[in-house]
């Protein structure tokens, strides 16, 4: 690092920071270090930055390389990572940190922001403004640099509600999202104090800074502040999921453990949406690779065995034709395949929006059995017929060839696509969104609307 930039700072200047900054603590080299903004509630914010990336600060903050806890006098930073430590670059020099950067808010102010150009969001590479602090840290390896966004739980919010819910819904439905989402920050803070910090995407909430902001979901924010949802005078996890389908579920029917205040309730509520109906196909080969199934193995079918209150999938069965034993079998998903109910929304090589499906094929064939009667089945696979010379083979081949009166033409053996067919989007798991839009449009308080969907809970101020 230049260690000379500091000790060329004019007098005026250190007697500018000394007057704006009285009561600050002296570094090592007697530059004055101010006393950073202390949150509430403070929450510190993973974000997702690129290789790359440059800060524009506005407002009152103050800038500290930890190497020396020197003050960068700057107000615009370009910062990459070289050798386990973060390259700075201004625009007059550039300089190296080992240990990072801070740039601590000394004076709140709503008007506060640093901007980061190159953040990694859902909808690709943007310039992202935040509130609040930030800290800067090398990354490991090849890594890139660790950034940090610190503010207080109200100012985070603000970033929170509008990116998980149209700020444009009415102003009790944006209630509802602001009490669930403190409650559910609260708790993730709570069981993650190992971790430190949250994440800026779905892993716990999407946050999009100050940047997505608006001002229906702030008045909502405002309105409902200090308010939690709680069971026995505690925060809830208040896990919350887009569209239930016309019914929510029990928490021990999706993931592993009951919770006393997720249960399953019908939610009539859950109307208007387009997240009914929806229709997923995977090719067969697709899902085979997806479950592990070695080459003697072939996927004859998929079945769900077994629903929750909501029609949720509970279990599923695969019907699997193995050449090596020249036998079918059927094998449950649930735990081999599914450690828990939620994850067969993905282990079928494609993404399905919920749990509440159900599964058809693309082949169906008639066959006459020794007896005489006709059986209806989607493969042939297994099944032991005569040939032409009257000798009796096993079918095997992805395809049949069978002679007609007037040609012969190749019959399918088994599926060659599946489609998952399904209602409601996401977990089915609290508060449904869509369930409180609705709920908020037929005349029902935001209370009212937390109290539905999370049983037995209470909706309070907390200190």
């Amino acid at each position: 690092m230049n260690k000379c930039m500091y000790r060329k700072t004019s007098l005026a200047a250190v007697l500018a920071i000394l007057l704006l900054f009285p009561f600050g603590q002296a570094d090592a080299s007697g530059t004055t270090l101010s006393n950073p903004v202390t949150y509430k509630t403070e929450v510190k914010v993973k974000l997702l930055p690129t290789n790359t990336f440059s800060l524009k600060i506005n407002g009152l903050y103050e800038i500290v390389n930890l190497d020396n806890n020197t003050i960068i006098p700057y107000s615009f930073l370009s910062v990459t990572q070289k050798d386990g430590a973060l390259q700075i670059l201004t625009a007059s020099e550039s300089f190296t940190s080992v240990k990072g950067i801070d740039i601590n808010e000394i004076q709140y102010s709503a008007d506060n922001d640093v901007e980061v150009t190159g953040i990694n969001t859902a909808q690709g590479v943007k310039p992202v403004k935040y509130r609040g602090s930030m800290e800067i840290r090398p990354g490991s390896g090849s890594t890139p640099p660790t950034l940090f966004n610190i503010l207080d739980m109200e100012d985070y919010l603000k970033g929170v509600v509008p990116s998980e819910m149209p700020a444009s819904w009415h102003l009790e439905a944006l209630k509802a999202q602001s009490v669930a989402a403190r409650s559910y920050a609260h708790t993730q803070i709570q069981s993650n104090k190992a971790k430190g910090y949250l994440e800026m995407t779905v892993s716990n909430q999407v946050y999009g800074g100050k940047s997505s902001e608006h001002a229906n979901s702030n008045k909502a924010i405002e309105a409902t502040a200090g308010i939690f949802a709680t069971y026995n005078n505690v925060p809830i996890n208040a896990v919350f999921h887009s569209s239930s389908g016309g019914h929510t579920e029990n928490s021990e029917n999706v993931w592993s453990s009951a919770v006393p205040y997720i249960k399953a309730v019908p939610d009539p509520y859950d109307v208007n949406t387009s997240h009914y109906g929806w229709s997923t196909t995977a090719n067969a080969d697709t899902i085979k690779k997806s479950l592990g199934l070695n080459a003697d193995q072939m996927l004859l079918g998929l079945e769900v065995t077994k629903r929750g209150p909501s029609s949720a999938v509970q279990q599923m069965q695969a019907s699997i034709y193995n050449r090596s034993t020249d036998s079918i079998t059927k094998m449950d998903l649930l735990p081999k395949y599914a450690t828990t109910p939620d994850r067969f929304r993905s282990i079928f090589g494609t993404s399905l929006k919920s749990i509440k499906f159900d599964v058809s094929v693309d082949s169906s064939h008639k066959i006459r059995l020794a007896n005489g009667k006709d059986e209806s089945t989607s493969y042939l696979t297994g099944y032991k017929i005569k040939d032409a010379s009257g000798k009796e083979v096993t079918v095997e081949d992805l395809n049949l060839p069978v002679k007609t009166a007037s040609s012969s033409k190749l019959v399918p053996t088994g599926p060659k696509t599946f489609t998952f067919s399904g209602d409601g989007w996401g977990h089915l798991l609290g508060m449904s969104q869509w369930g409180a839009k609705g709920m908020a449009e037929s005349g029902h308080s935001y209370d009212q609307i937390l109290k539905h969907y999370y049983t037995g809970i209470e909706v309070k101020k907390m200190n």
